[in-house]
């Protein structure tokens, strides 16, 4: 190799060096430095779909690992809290310093407008740590909560619901209420999954039997324990947790086929108390985050977290993004105003 090339060779190799000094990215701050200056922020907000019993658990772990940072915790189901979120964040206000919510619609337009902190997931240590089939931009699956069917044990009888098709039963006709699919997307994507296995005419039987219609599985399966209704669909088993806790006479089944409504966190760009946000963001997906915003009753993203339930191996996806083009034929078979 010649001289000049040599010299050229040591000249672009030190160029380089000298720009990566200006371009590549500085190491993420310890997220323990994180969490101790979060102390000093506003209290932290933290918007969640989640079943209550399940933010009340992680809020509860949160606040023991962390007691300097002070913490509130609102809930509605996904659309509705979508529905919250985007008219603040449009009207210039940025009430939630992190969101969960199962609407990978509202997401994408989130990250589309602006709202959301978008981040490579090496930045947070135990978000690092999570397969990238859950992770995009700054999104993460945080846990997931299989559909199925929940009825009261006093007015079932003998024979209580195992299938969607047993839904249909003459005896349950105006004793069932359902969760409004226009509220929380992966009601509607259970209703596309059975119009397309069972035919249209299954969810027209449905609506044959007079359900009564909840903003939300919550207050419907409130009703089902207090007697007022034999079956609340489609609902799921942290949501009966508590009930079952306190005696009411309640149970729930998976059926064969079934779906589930995949909670996914974000940080708000923006947000008050951003390192606050960033602090709980990673904690939920450390092992104690997980066990208590999991528990007994949701799906954790890690495979081996101890006393969370197991994904389903007939557990199909619930393809939000999809729904819009369905959800006009599906309220008409369900006769939904």
């Amino acid at each position: 190799m010649s001289t000049w090339l040599k010299s050229k060779g040591l000249w672009m190799a030190s160029l380089a060096a000298v720009l990566g000094t200006f371009t590549a990215p500085a190491l993420a701050e310890p997220i323990e430095e994180v969490c101790r200056q979060a102390a000093s922020e506003p209290r932290l907000v933290w918007y969640s779909a989640q079943d209550p019993s399940r933010n009340t658990a992680a809020v509860e772990a949160f606040s023991k690992a962390y007691p300097a940072i002070k913490i509130d915790a609102f809930r509605l189901a996904s659309g509705a809290l979508a529905a919250r979120y985007a008219s603040e964040r449009d009207a210039g206000v940025v009430n939630a310093d992190l969101i969960t919510l199962a609407d990978p619609n509202f997401i994408n337009t989130g990250f589309n407008k602006g709202w959301f902190v978008t981040f490579a997931k090496a930045e947070l240590p135990a978000v690092s740590k999570l397969d990238d089939r859950w992770f995009d931009r700054g999104a993460a699956l945080t846990n997931i909560n299989v559909l199925g069917i929940s009825y009261n044990l006093d007015l079932v009888g003998p024979k209580p619901p195992k299938s969607w098709e047993d839904l249909i039963r003459p005896e349950f006709k105006g004793k069932i209420t359902l969760g409004d699919p226009r509220n929380v997307p992966t009601y509607m994507a259970i209703y596309r999954i059975l119009r397309d296995e069972l035919g249209p005419d299954y969810l027209k039987a449905l609506a044959a039997q007079q359900p009564v219609i909840f903003e939300s599985i919550v207050p419907g399966t409130q009703k089902l324990a207090a007697g007022e209704y034999a079956v609340a669909v489609p609902n799921v088993s942290s949501v009966l947790a508590p009930l079952k806790t306190q005696g009411a006479p309640i149970d729930f089944v998976m059926p064969p086929l079934t779906t589930g409504v995949e909670f996914m966190t974000m940080l708000s760009q923006g947000a008050d108390s951003p390192k606050a946000a960033k602090c709980l963001y990673n904690f939920l997906f450390t092992e104690a985050g997980q066990q208590a915003f999991s528990g007994a009753t949701s799906v954790s993203p890690f495979p081996n977290i101890p006393g969370t339930a197991p994904l389903p191996a007939n557990y199909r996806d619930p393809k939000i993004t999809e729904l819009p083009q369905h959800t006009k034929e599906i309220l008409d078979l369900l006769k939904i105003r």
